[in-house]
């Protein structure tokens, strides 16, 4: 007959999936952070862009239209 698991210590992989659950949770919360951290840097990133867009198209404004013709 085969044995059973009556010899199992249920209660030492509770213990060692509430240390995964845990770990995990801090893992997801560190994820959140980089990608909150991540988004602000691309929104900034985009700013300083439409910025040097911005002044390009003023620079190429003030160039004489003579001076575009080939």
């Amino acid at each position: 007959m085969a044995e059973g698991n009556g010899n199992y210590d249920w209660n030492a992989r509770m213990k060692r999936l509430e240390d995964s659950i845990e770990s995990n949770w801090e893992d997801h919360q560190r994820l959140d952070r980089n990608l909150e951290a991540l988004r602000a840097s691309m929104v900034q990133q985009k700013d300083n862009v439409d910025k040097l867009l911005g002044a390009l198209r003023e620079l190429i404004d003030r160039i004489p239209p003579d001076n575009l013709k080939a």
